[in-house]
């Protein structure tokens, strides 16, 4: 229902009505509300606005959404509502904006302008380019009852006030103290004496994966962030790593599949984008499935002598596919998760080469029963040593290109289930006639 309100409130000019409307709504109602405006009547929409409400508005779009809208702002509008937003959202469209564009606004911004100025800084995939700077920090000589009447004065956002951090005179990080802590704790206290000394925290260069890892093993609601000197430098906040989460889930799916990851929603991207993203994976799957029409070739007089093999080629190159996969996205998600380490390579190949072996051997089984039915006992023997021998090979590529991907620094993802597949098609191929030219 909200959307249909909105709209007509818009469409008939009632612009009274239609601020206090918004000002009972979620922002991220309005932004699904909004996604059904046109282009040019989404800037109408914005302009009617108070800043804060507009800043509030931004941070639940998607980033290339939030970009474009920010966009068509006339300047001085823009940079005061990049003033009003979180710094780590503000950066995040400051970095997609033309650099001559940002670079304007960041001036106009003055000292919040240079401060984003220095979180630009930082690689967005990492702790750093996560980071917003507000947060509530005290000295640790400061009592509850000022602590609390500090809080008042400055009246932060509810993400803001999970943690109130400590930090002595040179502004290093010594202790946190939860708001439920402060709040029970005698008024003449000093912070210092009820503080958490062991402070959870990561490095400003931290890579994202890893502090996604870091709350999850911790459940923290924001994971402080420090550089080298061991100085406060911002926050991550619990919401920060859940889109983290969503977004590293969504291009591994997207790698699995032999597909460039795609920097916005599928929604949001074009025909020509998509095309892109996907001819180069498939170009190059085409030159390696040229080997498999290779071995097709070498071993012509074979096949041609024995005509019933071209049956189980497509049951034995499919089963060796499905196997390596299966391997591989087992393996991929447990170096990923942190789950198996590179290290623990020996490890892993000793079990999955005992579950090769018993996957080949009752798949071999099946086989040689299947040849038997169709061409007697020597095309049985060779089509189940063939599924053994595939079986238990493409189970052990499956697992070790992922590990080669890792110690080389490329995302495990890569050895996505098209590749394997492809792999696993010339490797069975060549097994099976190199079986069946030996038997029969």
């Amino acid at each position: 229902m909200v959307q249909p309100i909105l709209y007509s409130l818009f469409r008939e000019g009632e612009f009274r009505q239609l601020l206090e409307t918004v000002k009972k709504l979620h922002p991220a109602d309005i932004v699904d509300t909004l996604r059904e405006f046109p282009s040019e009547e989404q800037k109408e929409f914005f302009f009617l606005l108070p800043h804060e409400q507009s800043a509030a508005i931004l941070q639940e779009m998607e980033l290339p959404e939030a970009t474009a809208v920010l966009a068509q702002m006339p300047p001085g509008a823009a940079a005061e509502i990049l003033k009003r937003m979180y710094s780590d959202e503000a950066v995040d469209i400051l970095a997609e904006l033309p650099k001559e564009k940002a670079a304007k606004l960041l001036t106009m911004m003055k000292d919040a302008g240079r401060e984003l100025e220095e979180l630009l800084l930082y690689e967005e995939d990492t702790s750093g380019g996560l980071m917003a700077t507000e947060f509530v920090a005290v000295a640790e000589n400061q009592t509850v009852g000022g602590t609390l009447a500090y809080l008042r004065r400055i009246s932060p956002s509810t993400e803001n006030a999970y943690y109130i951090y400590v930090l002595n005179r040179d502004k290093k990080l010594v202790g946190v103290v939860s708001l439920r802590e402060l709040v029970v704790a005698p008024l003449a206290t000093r912070v210092g004496q009820i503080m958490h000394k062991d402070v959870v925290k990561v490095p400003e260069n931290l890579d994202q994966e890893e502090v996604a890892r870091v709350f999850d093993k911790y459940g923290f609601l924001a994971l402080p962030v420090v550089d080298k000197k061991g100085r406060l430098m911002g926050v991550i906040t619990v919401d920060d790593v859940m889109e983290i989460a969503e977004e590293e889930a969504t291009e591994d799916m997207q790698k699995t599949a032999s597909v460039t990851p795609l920097k916005t929603s599928y929604k949001n991207t074009g025909i020509w984008t998509l095309y892109s993203k996907r001819i180069g994976w498939l170009m190059g799957l085409i030159l390696v499935n040229l080997v498999s029409s290779g071995v097709i070739a070498a071993f012509e007089e074979t096949l041609s002598a024995v005509i019933t093999l071209a049956f189980f080629i497509p049951l034995l190159i499919g089963t060796g596919g499905n196997t390596g996969c299966q391997s591989a996205t087992l393996v991929v998600r447990a170096l990923v998760t942190g789950d198996v380490k590179l290290g623990s390579w020996l490890q892993t190949l000793s079990k999955e080469l005992a579950v090769g072996l018993l996957l080949g051997a009752t798949l071999g089984g099946a086989g040689w029963v299947l040849g038997l039915f169709r061409g007697g006992f020597h095309l049985g023997l060779v089509i189940g040593l063939t599924m053994l021998s595939i079986v238990l090979l493409t189970n052990l590529v499956g697992m070790t290109v992922p590990f080669i991907l890792t110690r080389l620094r490329l995302d495990p993802a890569v050895a996505s289930s098209p590749l394997i597949t492809t792999i696993a098609d010339a490797m069975g191929l060549l097994i099976y006639f190199s079986i069946a030219a030996v038997i029969l």
